[in-house]
C-alpha cells in the first residue's frame, strides 16, 4: 500500500510539473486550479474547495485562482496587499512570509460576509456560482500550504490531518519548481519583447537621423545649386537676346538680297542655338542632380559617369560653403582620368558621399594659407578610385580610429550630426561593395579614398 501510494503521488507530481511547464502566458494560469483539483482527488484528499494564491511582492498583488468541483476555473481574483480587510488575503501574506501552514475555520456567516465583499467590489458576478450553491457552506476549514511563490489553498468540511497536509505540501513543492520554470520563460519572453521594441525604436531613430543628415546636406547644396543654375541661365538669356538681334539682322540682309551675309548670320545663329541648348541641358542636369539628392534612395544602380558626378559635387559643395561663409575662399581643382568607364552605382547615394567628403575638406582648410581641395579619379587595381584631398592640418592621431564611428564629430555643437562619414562608409562598403579609407599627416592635410568596383555585385 505504501509503494502504491508513493507511485500515485509521483505520477501526480509529474503531471503537475508537465502541465505547468507547458504554460506560456498569463491566461494559462487559470488552468492551475483545475489541475490541482484533479490531483488532490487522485491523492484522496477530502475537500470541496481549492485554489492557488500567487503572491507578487513587486506588484504588491495576490493573484487568487480558484476552481469549481468539476475542475473548471471558478474565479481569478487579483487583490492588493492593502486589501487587509479581506482575511483570506491578510492571512495568506502573513503565513507566506514565514513559510508556515495556515489553518482556519469559517462558519456560514463568515463565508457569506467574504462573498458579499467580493460582490461589492465587482470581483465576482454571481454569489450562487461562487458559493457553489444557493447557500454558503455551513462549515469551511481552510488550509493554506506555503511554497516559494505563494500558497496552495484547500478547503474541506473537516480539518485535514497532518499526513494529508504533507501530501498537499508535496504537491505545492512540485508546483513551485515547475512554476519557477514558467516564470523564467515569462522573463525571457519579456526580455525578448523588450529587445524587439528597442530594436524597432533604434531603427526608427536611425531612419530619422539618416533623414536629418540627408536634409542637412540638401540644405548645404541649395546655395551652391542656386549659384550653379544661375550661370547657365545667364548664358541662355544672353544668347537668346543676341540671337533675337541676329534674326532681325538676317531678315534685313535677306530683304536686301545679301544672301551671303544672311548665311553667315545663320551660321552664328546655329552656334548660338547650340550654346543655348548646351547651357539649358546644364541647368537641367543640375536640377536633376538636386532632385536625385533629395529623393529617397531606391537602391537602384544605374550606369554613372563618375567624372561628371565628382566635378558636379565639387563645385556645388564649394558654392554652398561660400553661401554660408562669404569670407571663405579656396582653390579647388579636379584631376579626372580620361579612360574612366561608367560604373553601376546608386547615383544619389554616391553623390551624398562625395558631398560629405568635399564639405569636410573645405571645413579642414578654413584658416589655412593658400587653401586647396583636389578631387581626383583613376583606375586602380580594377577599381574606380575617387580621392578627395585637402591641405589642412590633418586628422589628430588620437581620433583617427573614430572618424567613421556614428555620432563622432569634431564640429561645434549644433553644426554636425556626426553621421556623415558613418553613413558614407555604409553606402560605399555595404551598399556598393567598395572601400572607404583615409590617409592623413599632421600639418600636411588629409586624403580620403573611395574605391568602387567596376562590376558591382550588389
Amino acid at each position: 500500500e505504501a509503494r502504491t501510494a508513493e507511485a500515485i503521488l509521483k505520477s501526480s507530481l509529474d503531471r503537475v510539473r508537465a502541465e505547468i511547464a507547458s504554460m506560456r502566458k498569463t491566461e494559462d494560469l487559470e488552468r492551475i486550479t483545475p489541475l490541482i483539483w484533479k490531483e488532490l482527488t487522485v491523492l484522496g484528499v477530502p475537500f470541496f474547495r481549492c485554489g492557488v494564491f500567487i503572491i507578487d511582492e513587486s506588484s504588491q498583488k495576490v493573484h487568487m485562482y480558484l476552481s469549481k468541483p468539476n475542475g473548471e476555473s471558478l474565479a481569478a481574483l487579483h487583490l492588493g496587499f492593502d486589501d487587509e480587510d479581506i482575511p483570506l488575503v491578510r492571512d495568506a501574506i502573513d503565513h507566506w512570509k514565514t513559510q508556515t501552514v495556515h489553518r482556519d475555520h469559517w462558519d456560514q456567516q463568515q463565508f457569506s460576509a467574504f462573498t458579499e465583499s467580493l460582490k461589492k467590489r465587482g470581483l465576482i458576478e454571481s454569489l450562487k456560482t461562487y458559493q457553489q450553491g444557493e447557500k454558503p457552506p455551513e462549515s469551511l476549514n481552510l488550509h493554506q500550504v506555503p511554497f516559494k511563490q505563494g500558497m496552495l489553498y484547500v478547503g474541506s468540511a473537516d480539518p485535514l490531518p497532518d499526513d494529508q497536509i504533507e501530501l498537499i505540501q508535496s504537491l505545492a513543492d512540485a508546483f513551485s519548481v515547475a512554476y519557477s520554470r514558467y516564470e523564467d520563460f515569462v522573463q525571457l519572453e519579456e526580455a525578448k519583447e523588450s529587445v524587439e521594441n528597442t530594436l524597432t525604436e533604434l531603427q526608427s531613430a536611425q531612419n530619422q537621423l539618416i533623414h536629418s543628415e540627408k536634409m542637412a546636406s540638401l540644405g548645404e547644396l541649395t546655395a551652391g545649386i542656386a549659384h550653379e543654375i544661375q550661370n547657365p541661365l545667364n548664358f541662355v538669356n544672353n544668347f537668346s537676346e543676341v540671337s533675337g538681334e541676329l534674326m532681325e539682322e538676317m531678315k534685313e540682309e535677306i530683304e536686301s538680297g545679301n544672301l551671303e551675309d544672311a548665311m553667315e548670320i545663320g551660321r552664328d545663329l546655329i552656334q548660338n542655338i547650340e550654346k543655348i541648348n548646351h547651357h539649358g541641358q546644364r541647368a537641367s542636369s543640375i536640377v536633376k542632380g538636386m532632385l536625385q539628392h533629395s529623393r529617397t534612395s531606391t537602391g537602384k544602380k544605374d550606369p554613372t559617369d563618375i567624372n561628371l558626378l565628382a566635378d558636379e559635387y565639387l563645385r556645388l559643395a564649394y558654392h554652398g560653403f561660400r553661401a554660408k561663409d562669404k569670407s571663405f575662399n579656396a582653390n579647388f581643382k579636379t584631376e579626372l582620368a580620361d579612360d574612366l568607364p561608367k560604373i553601376e552605382v546608386v547615383t544619389q547615394d554616391i553623390g551624398r558621399v562625395l558631398l560629405n567628403l568635399v564639405n569636410n575638406a573645405f571645413q579642414a582648410v578654413k584658416g589655412v594659407e593658400s587653401p586647396e581641395v583636389t578631387v581626383k579619379t583613376q583606375m586602380k587595381d580594377g577599381m574606380v578610385e575617387i580621392s578627395v584631398k585637402d591641405n589642412g592640418h590633418g586628422v589628430p592621431e588620437d581620433i583617427k580610429e573614430k572618424i567613421f564611428q556614428p555620432f563622432f564629430t569634431t564640429k561645434p555643437t549644433g553644426e554636425g550630426t556626426g553621421l556623415g562619414l558613418s553613413l558614407s562608409y555604409d553606402i560605399v562598403t555595404k551598399g556598393h561593395g567598395g572601400k572607404l579609407k583615409m590617409e592623413t599627416q599632421k600639418g600636411n592635410g588629409s586624403e580620403f579614398f573611395v574605391e568602387l568596383p567596376v562590376k558591382n555585385k550588389g
